[in-house]
């Protein structure tokens, strides 16, 4: 938790300067809306939802919401056994947008934190008579921060698009894993399955929004 709150400080740090450092303020027609809403429509955490309100010319609040779920199905090498996998991850973000106006008007930088509902777990099953042999679970952290940078096109008619990438940085995940009598994960089936976890979760997650501003 502690280096969690040493990020959190210089995000403190970064919103103050941004008032300052960044002051020459965007003055075109196209940033005098106030509002966006834009429709996550690809992204490594599933689609969904953006808003964003005009705190300054050159700062906005942005809130997003979107979720990914989906399942897959592993046999074992000699055949004995599968693993059903299941995932769901909900994720919300509420961030600063600083948009970088000194250097192209369209260029931003994000910070702020994350609420993540992250859930993952295996199942073992015999494919002789279906019998559920073990359930290795994942528990992620429940928030965090993230860190982006991006671009947002905003069109004289109102219709807005996005493209940028998000860094989520939490503590790491623990493990549990339920075991029948008849069944053993060794520490080498401890360590491959947890290191396929970290593997495939999408810390980092590259976006694109399309939407209308007003």
């Amino acid at each position: 938790m502690r280096h969690i709150f040493k990020i959190l400080f210089i995000i403190f740090i970064l919103i103050s300067f941004s008032f300052n450092i960044f002051a020459n303020e965007d003055n075109s027609i196209t940033r005098n809306k106030t509002f966006q809403i834009q429709a996550i429509v690809y992204s490594s955490l599933g689609t969904g939802l953006s808003l964003s309100y005009k705190v300054t010319k050159n700062i906005w609040l942005n809130f997003d919401t979107q979720s990914l779920s989906g399942t897959m199905s592993i046999d074992s090498n000699d055949g004995s056994t599968r693993e059903d996998a299941d995932f769901e991850f909900q994720t919300k973000y509420i961030n600063v947008r600083n948009y970088l106006t000194s250097i192209f008007s369209d260029l931003f930088v994000q910070y702020g934190i994350v609420s993540t509902n992250w859930d993952t777990k295996s199942i073992v099953k015999s494919n002789e008579n279906n019998q559920k042999k073990a359930v290795y679970k994942t528990n992620y952290p429940t928030n965090g921060v993230n860190f982006g940078v991006g671009m947002n096109w905003i069109f004289y008619n109102g219709l807005s698009s996005g493209l940028y990438l998000v860094r989520i940085i939490s503590e790491e995940p623990s493990f549990t894993y339920e075991l029948e009598e008849d069944w053993e994960c060794s520490s080498s089936c401890r360590s491959n399955y947890e290191s396929t976890v970290k593997k495939y979760t999408p810390n980092n997650s590259f976006y694109l929004t399309f939407g209308y501003n007003f």
